[in-house]
């Protein structure tokens, strides 16, 4: 298993190698400015060593004191119709959570400024596990305590 080198940004490990375009269309659209300037700070990675390993094995690749969490494009990541990436955190025992890219940078830039925390986001997440965003997990959570 190879180590990942300590760099400034998150890592957006891909670890499913069974199509080169649906990798290259997930990691443009978590790398895209969202409409408010905004975007994910990531490193992405495509390294056949990761074929197959686990978030765990990542996580464990990852130079300590680096960075606080880390986006891995497994194979639920890259044939769900939504790609949502596994967030995995990496200054606690926090469960992984999974991300749609168009809200990576939410992720990523609340998280590594410590602008926020892991239970924020966790207390967003939709009924699949699912961060997408919080006015729409917001809404959702609204709609439900009116019912």
């Amino acid at each position: 298993m190879p180590t990942l080198p300590r760099v400034l940004y998150s890592f957006l490990v891909r670890t499913d190698f069974t199509s080169g375009g649906a990798w290259r269309q997930l990691s443009d659209e978590a790398q895209r400015e969202n409409p408010d300037g905004f975007r994910a700070n990531v490193e992405p990675v495509s390294d056949p060593e990761f074929d197959g390993v686990t978030w765990e094995a990542v996580k464990a690749a990852v130079p300590a004191n680096s960075v606080a969490v880390i986006f891995i494009a497994d194979s639920t990541a890259l044939t769900s119709p939504d790609n949502p990436i596994l967030v995995v955190g990496l200054l606690g025992s926090e469960p992984p959570f999974r991300c749609i890219p168009s809200e990576l940078w939410n992720v990523d830039n609340n998280l590594n400024i410590a602008n926020m925390s892991w239970e924020d986001f966790a207390s967003a997440l939709d009924e699949n596990g699912v961060f997408r965003g919080f006015g729409l997990s917001l809404l959702v959570r609204s709609n439900v305590q009116a019912r």
